[in-house]
């Protein structure tokens, strides 16, 4: 068992990650971030490759550290360093913080990125460096951390297309710590992201009559899709379980209003009106049978109230993913679970995660994760248990040997 120092220093690990704002919105101090953890990779003994992907946005440097401890097979821990955006001060027990400047308080680590993501990262190194210490494994423990996972996939697409391959090394099996701690993932819901722009007539408020107020269509057309396509599309239901305490008992479609904007100013009716949209569904269906749905619904819609509306869809990569139950690997990651979780639970995941690059290639891949509800990923006092990274680390060690 790891000594009182390794779990500390762990933890220590996982504060000084959070220190780093990695806002994805603006790729904000990725390669600081890389650095870091590239040189705790390194200095536990771990080879390291730092992958670069370039586009419009500038760089997005994906970090791959290895140990060749001479297995058969190489297992992949997936996870991300870029955060969403976080407003502070931040509050608790009276005490008024940055959530850039973590806290530790009863158990838990609180600060913007403490459970989504980098407690996964400081797990999987703590785990590698507790299993190459004892020389003897079932994988080659291969540690790889991407970003932009919170704005489209694009770091875990580049390490699927070329990463891996810069770096020389080929997984067998992945492991996404992304997840809720309470079951392990084998799939995840697919994400369709989207604007519907409502188009009408502006001018001054004290004349509507000779205006066409796009705000009033767009809340009609928003009462038309939540009552007819958001309840059709609710009824798909996948093979897979939903998660513990969910609504539904299997992993089901939903969809959801996220965004609106309109008008500039109080005595103004404006021309246009947009609203912004998040449809998750089911990894069973494919997102271009799901997107051709949602444009006739949407056009039925805006045909019933006469709006005139474009509808873009963004170019988010996610279709979702499922890995067979009975996989074998899947029987070894429940395995390793059930001593330390005290339960086999499998469910596939009401959120996305990078999963689906490799299990779309057929590499058999899980989920699991730090991530609980109280965690409030996303949110004001995101926090991550300690008890909890420890669990979930020991669980990666079990299944690494």
């Amino acid at each position: 068992m790891p000594s009182l120092s390794e779990d500390e220093g762990m933890i220590l690990f996982l504060m000084d990650l959070v220190r780093i704002d990695t806002n994805a919105s603006e790729r904000r101090n990725y390669w600081e971030i890389v650095k870091l953890i590239r040189d705790r990779a390194e200095s536990i003994g771990m080879r390291t490759h730092i992958q670069v992907f370039r586009d419009e946005r500038g760089d997005l440097p994906n970090l791959i550290a290895w140990k060749d401890l001479g297995a058969e097979k190489n297992l992949l821990l997936l996870s991300h360093y870029d955060v969403v955006p976080a407003k502070g001060p931040w509050r608790i027990n009276g005490m008024e913080f940055d959530p850039f400047d973590p806290r530790r308080v009863d158990g838990r680590i609180y600060g913007r990125g403490a459970a989504d993501d980098k407690s996964a990262i400081a797990l999987s190194l703590s785990a590698c460096q507790i299993v190459m210490e004892g020389g003897e494994a079932e994988y080659n423990p291969i540690v790889a951390v991407v970003g932009d996972e919170e704005v489209g996939g694009t770091g875990v697409t580049a390490l699927a297309d070329g990463g891996l391959d810069e770096a020389g090394i080929r997984p067998d099996a992945v492991v996404v710590i992304d997840a809720a701690p309470d079951f392990v993932g084998i799939g995840a819901s697919g994400v369709i992201h989207g604007d519907i722009i409502v188009r009408g007539r502006g001018g001054h408020a004290g004349r509507p009559f000779s205006s066409l107020n796009p705000i009033n269509m767009a809340i009609k057309l928003a009462d038309e899709l939540l009552t007819g396509f958001s309840q059709i599309h609710a009824m798909k239901l996948s093979k897979i379980p939903s998660p513990p305490d969910s609504p539904v008992p299997k992993l089901w479609g939903r969809f959801s209003i996220t965004k609106v904007e309109a008008g500039t100013q109080h005595n103004v009716i404006p021309s246009e009106a947009t609203i912004g949209f998040d449809i998750r569904f089911i990894p069973d269906e494919r997102k271009e049978e799901v997107i051709e749905r949602f444009k006739a619904a949407l056009s039925a819609a805006s045909c019933k109230i006469g709006a005139d509306v474009e509808l873009k869809i963004k170019d988010t990569a996610n279709p979702g993913w499922m890995t067979d139950p009975d996989n074998d690997f899947v029987r070894d990651v429940l395995a390793s679970y059930e001593k330390h979780f005290g339960s086999r639970a499998i469910a596939g995941s009401l959120g996305g995660n990078d999963g689906f690059v490799f299990a779309r290639k057929g590499i058999p891949t899980v989920s699991l994760g730090t991530i609980e509800i109280e965690s409030n990923a996303h949110g004001e006092l995101e926090n991550v248990r300690e008890d909890i990274i420890l669990k979930m680390r020991d669980t990666i060690v079990d299944l690494l040997t």
